[in-house]
């Protein structure tokens, strides 16, 4: 067996219970300090994430959750679509699977998911503790700890849609835990004499089965068959037949797993939009800053935001490639004194570049709409520098004189403790959407889809003239997506500027076609404006679509009307009663049309020739608006529609205190929150 180049023996205190010789494993002074070591991680999780405890849904916890029927059916039928046929952009089933368990308990109340996922986060703490002890590797705990109150971990953990983090990290921990032992039974000859192979084997097939569930509850540990062939060398100094023989399965999952998240990220992620990502100089530049900027960030974690400011590299400038010179020159440094201690770090930093190298820019990845890094791409890369600072202030510790000591660690007490506050405090941005935005906002004011967000809330309350404002900068700052356009457009039908309303939604769909909401938005504007053929020939683009929506046949058969279309307005309503018999709408309006009943209306003919569409807030009778026009009357609002993904029957909310005889009242245009792409 190839030993360890560094040939001086772990402390005691950091080596497993296995590996004691004495019998102190039994020892219950020694379980009652584990005692007091888990407790501190747990009780500092539990207080840094308190503020999210009732924390609102955030980003794209809207479309992932509480407006998914498929995650709140549970059935076993919903359950096999989340598996076999999901909808959505990423394909891990898993994680999906946990939401969908969850949603029986917790419903729409966000409390439990909540809590849910920091749980988890205090497990993986725990557990990474356990694998750095079970590794021999000094301050196990402290890295444990470390990892526990990191602020870079608060994006994970704060927000439910990265629960695919917090529930894949224990999963890979637990892995590589079993690894790690099955490794040692091989090798080592004290605990091979102790194993019939028996032992070994399943240890063995309990990491591959980790790792596949871990894989299938988010794929961002795609490398790990490479990380675990850097362990060998770390602990034996080469790679043998063996080692890869035994890391294949591992290569099988990655690759396949890998090749399938691969597909839904270009297909439904990214779609028909067009990423900026610039060419291949600007993505080495992207990818030297960008790692840089995280080992920053995992060592000073200050200024952290949900949304960084993206780096303008196409083309790139020449100042920005001057991180790879730095990292070459560290790495090559590093691997100079690999007989010593540059072993160790090669290891945490080696592991630390291939767990965040699928996100560094190399891949088109959706998130790079929004900007190049995020806390959330780095939360299971973090845990190698964790580790290493955590080894390397125990190190540090046992080297100096004890006069020293006392001080040292009165200094890494306020550095932990500094670092829990700065994470309670971050968490409190991420209670609610209007502090995150509000908080993102002052420190980067070109993020435009904080200005989308926020605008859309606003709107939503009733603001329209901030909304209005945060619309106008998101739209100026990406000219080229729909849904800014979309949103600056329902600001100004609100404000009654119908015209440029309806410029701004014709652009929205140019951008982004084939999105019903915005095709909804447009003809509702084109309605408003009395331009009710126009607006009828959106309408015919939605139901070519749509074909079996009662609703849209219903809208169209009211723009017709208004359009002095009779005979068709007839045939437009008696096809929506006949897939939806008791809709109301359609039953007034087919009565006016057909003159069974008074138009109060007739005479104030639009310049069209129809009739005059009547106020949005008014309470003349005729045909009349579905409530809900994108979707049939009885269903839920629809998810957040994504560029380059149509969402399912999307619609827009009906205005409050409608009378139902209104006389073709359209829904009011919804402000879409741009949701964001879960990335890997």
């Amino acid at each position: 067996m190839a030993a360890r180049t560094d040939t001086t023996p772990p402390p005691a205190a950091f080596r497993p219970p296995a590996a004691a010789a004495d019998g102190s494993a039994d020892d219950p002074a020694r379980w009652r300090n584990l005692l007091l070591q888990a407790t501190i991680i747990v009780l500092a999780g539990l207080w840094i994430y308190s503020p999210t405890y009732h924390g609102e849904w955030l980003w794209d916890d809207d479309q992932l959750i509480w407006q998914n029927p498929v995650v709140q059916s549970t059935s076993l039928r919903g359950l096999a679509k989340l598996w076999f046929n999901p909808e959505g952009a990423d394909f891990f089933p898993l994680s999906y699977t946990a939401l969908w368990a969850q949603w029986p308990f917790f419903q729409a109340q966000s409390t439990g998911y909540h809590v849910t996922t920091i749980l988890l986060h205090i497990l993986a703490a725990l557990l990474l503790w356990a694998l750095l002890e079970r590794m021999r590797i000094p301050g196990a705990w402290l890295s444990g700890l470390l990892f526990a109150i990191h602020p870079v971990a608060v994006e994970s953990v704060a927000w439910v849609s990265e629960t695919k983090n917090t529930l894949s990290l224990p999963l890979f921990l637990l892995s590589c835990l079993c690894w790690v032992m099955q490794d040692e039974r091989q090798h080592d000859e004290h605990e091979a004499a102790e194993d019939d192979g028996g032992g070994r084997n399943m240890l063995y097939l309990a990491s591959i089965v980790f790792f596949l569930l871990a894989m299938l509850a988010k794929t961002s540990m795609v490398a790990m068959p490479v990380v675990l062939l850097l362990h060998a060398w770390w602990r034996r100094g080469e790679v043998t037949i063996v080692d890869l023989v035994k890391t294949a399965p591992f290569f099988m999952i990655s690759l396949a797993l890998g090749i399938i998240t691969c597909r839904y990220q270009w297909s439904r992620a990214i779609g028909a939009e067009t990423i900026l990502v610039g060419g291949v100089a600007s993505r080495i530049a992207t990818a030297g800053m960008a790692i840089l900027f995280y080992l920053k960030q995992i060592v000073w974690p200050i200024n952290l935001l949900p949304i960084y400011p993206r780096w303008e590299v196409d083309p790139p400038k020449p100042e920005q490639f001057l991180a790879w010179p730095v990292i070459i020159a560290a790495g090559t440094w590093c691997w100079i004194n690999r007989d010593t201690w540059g072993r160790h770090v090669v290891f945490a930093l080696g592991f630390f570049l291939l767990m965040v190298a699928p996100v560094l820019g190399f891949v088109t990845i959706a998130y790079m709409r929004i900007t190049w890094v995020a806390d959330h791409f780095i939360y299971l890369p973090m845990i190698g520098p964790v580790a290493l600072m955590g080894a390397a202030a125990t190190w540090l510790y046992g080297r100096i004189d004890r006069q020293s000591r006392l001080l040292f660690v009165a200094g890494g007490s306020i550095v932990l403790a500094t670092f829990g506050l700065l994470s309670f405090l971050y968490a409190n941005c991420w209670a609610n959407e209007d502090a995150l935005w509000t908080y993102t906002l002052r420190s980067n004011d070109d993020a435009w889809q904080a200005h989308n967000r926020l605008g859309a809330r606003l709107f939503a309350r009733g603001d329209v003239q901030n909304a209005f404002g945060h619309f106008t900068k998101a739209t100026r700052l990406r000219p080229d997506l729909g849904e800014t356009h979309n949103n600056l457009g329902t600001a100004l039908s609100a404000m009654g500027r119908h015209d440029e309303a309806i410029a701004e939604y014709m652009e929205a769909n140019r951008r982004t076609p084939n999105v019903d909401a915005m095709q909804l938005n447009l003809a509702n504007a084109l309605f408003a404006a009395k331009r009710f053929k126009e607006a009828a020939e959106v309408f015919r683009a939605l139901l070519s679509r749509s074909p079996d929506n009662p609703a849209l046949y219903n809208n169209l058969g009211v723009t017709l009307y208004r359009a002095g279309e009779r005979e068709e307005a007839i045939r437009q309503f008696r096809r929506a009663l006949e897939l939806k018999p008791d809709l109301k709408d359609a039953i007034e309006g087919l009565a006016v049309a057909t003159g069974e009943k008074p138009d109060p209306l007739a005479g104030q003919m639009s310049p069209q020739g129809g009739p005059q569409a009547g106020s949005q807030t008014g309470s003349q009778a005729g045909p009349q608006a579905a409530t809900r026009s994108g979707q049939q009357a009885d269903q839920q609002q629809p998810q957040q529609p994504r560029p380059g993904v149509p969402p399912q029957q999307p619609a827009a909310a009906a205005p409050p205190g409608r009378s139902t005889l209104d006389a073709a009242t359209f829904p009011t245009p919804k402000a879409f929150e741009a949701t964001p792409v879960p990335a890997r």
